[in-house]
């Protein structure tokens, strides 16, 4: 009979089809919760990539669940995708038997204005810069689909003006108005510090936000014209935010786990849905494929043809997303790198590293073997969403295999909510946002 846990705590976050830091730096904060122990299951979840806001709960057993977002901004992803993705009616939710909360986003703790002021503070001492010779750009990312979005960039931009009163400080936006190149028409002063208003340093502070900005991928600093451009940092570097997100989950009501003053392993708070049935499954067949994995009761091998004089052996949560989906990215997982192994000396081991590789799989395939696998159909997919992805209601059969073909090859799932024919072994329930994104041609 499987144990179900007590608590659990989602760090939900965008994630990117294009960089691994966006989602990287919230898997950080998961592994130094999971050291902790704040909750008997800690995982992250994701609209850009696995496990998803839709299908994250599924792969939990806890009845009581904390979700933090891991945002700047309340806007449009907290407000309307976040609730919708996952079936939230609010700061608490009771659904099937569950008790759900969800936490103000992170941008709203008031560590945040104090990153915010303190990579203000570095530029000025790195530089030896003179607040009143100097123009402060708080680039912001905001939306023209939520009005609300641009409220925190804009409370910290006039919380900089009262704290530096000699400079000049400016609120622009990658996604809103006033955009970033009109920095260089408002700016009062040929030097400008640009601080980036995002918490990782993915594909938006590293390449889209330094390109408004007219610098070079991953610059620190610049001449543009006549103007000096100095560029920050992001505000989440390393893990700083822990005791902010700890904060919001506690004032939500999260309660305190029993068990956070044991000795904890990273390989342990996982989530548990599907970890019986995968080791039942082992023992039964001796060695069982779960993707590119090869599965034993003793550890969990990858390898390629020739790879095997050369294993490497991992031993830790970092490691194998290092390998897996990092080296280069792979937001799907897929194919990854063979040549390595991690030991694995009990059921929940071998469930937590398996879960580790394909966040959330575990529980479907769980289900497929069960014969329980519940499939949401492309139209029921499309139907629930609130922005761009509605036009695509109007695809045709032989548009949707052509998707497939594209992307689905590319992904260690099968399209089984698509009724496709496939030798993979772990089931697709519905069409992903890596799909979608690319059947509307969206990076």
């Amino acid at each position: 009979m499987m144990r179900h846990a007590a608590t659990a705590l989602i760090l939900a976050g965008h994630g990117s089809h294009i960089s691994p830091n966006t989602a990287g730096l919230i898997w950080q904060y998961v592994d130094a919760l999971r050291a902790q122990g704040v909750a008997d299951e800690i995982t992250a979840a994701f609209w850009k990539e696995p496990p998803f806001f839709h299908t994250v709960l599924h792969s939990l057993t806890a009845s009581d669940i904390t979700i933090v977002p891991i945002f700047t901004a309340n806007g449009y992803f907290t407000q309307t995708v976040l609730p919708n993705e996952m079936a939230l009616q609010g700061p608490i939710t009771h659904q099937n038997g569950r008790t759900i909360r969800l936490t103000p986003p992170l941008g709203t703790h008031p560590q945040i204005r104090m990153l915010v002021e303190k990579r203000v503070q570095e530029a000025l001492n790195t530089y030896n810069l003179d607040p009143s010779q100097v123009t402060i750009a708080l680039i912001g990312h905001s939306t023209r689909r939520n009005p609300t979005s641009k409220a925190a960039t804009e409370a910290h931009a006039a919380h900089l003006r009262l704290l530096y009163p000699t400079a000049q400080v400016e609120a622009v936006y990658l996604d809103d108005d006033p955009a970033i190149p009109t920095i260089y028409n408002t700016a009062q002063h040929n030097v400008i510090v640009a601080v980036p208003y995002f918490l990782a340093a993915g594909s938006h502070t590293t390449l889209d936000v330094p390109s408004a900005l007219g610098l070079q991928p991953k610059a620190k600093e610049g001449r543009i014209g006549t103007r000096t451009v100095y560029y920050t940092p992001p505000l989440g570097v390393g893990t700083e935010l822990i005791e902010a997100i700890l904060d919001l989950a506690h004032e939500a009501g999260m309660p305190a786990s029993v068990l956070s003053s044991s000795p904890t392993s990273l390989w342990e708070r996982l989530p548990r849905r599907g970890c019986e049935e995968l080791w039942e499954a082992v023992q039964q067949h001796g060695q069982l494929r779960f993707g590119q994995l090869y599965l034993i009761p003793q550890e969990v091998v990858i390898y390629t043809v020739g790879d095997l004089d050369t294993t490497s052996l991992l031993t830790k949560p970092s490691q194998i997303r290092r390998v897996t989906r990092e080296l280069p990215f792979r937001p799907l997982s897929y194919p990854i790198p063979g040549g390595w192994v991690v030991k694995a000396d009990s059921a929940e081991r071998l469930h937590a590293i398996v879960e580790t590789v394909y966040p959330g799989a575990v529980a479907d395939w769980a289900d497929a073997y069960q014969g329980l696998l519940t499939i949401e159909s492309l139209e029921q997919t499309l139907e629930r969403q609130t922005g761009q992805y509605r036009v695509l209601r109007n695809m045709t059969p032989p548009q949707v295999k052509a998707v497939c073909d594209h992307v689905c090859r590319n992904c260690v799932r099968a399209p089984t909510w698509a009724n496709l024919l496939s030798d993979k072994t772990i089931p697709c329930r519905e069409a992903c946002n890596v799909w979608l994104s690319e059947a509307l041609g969206d990076p």
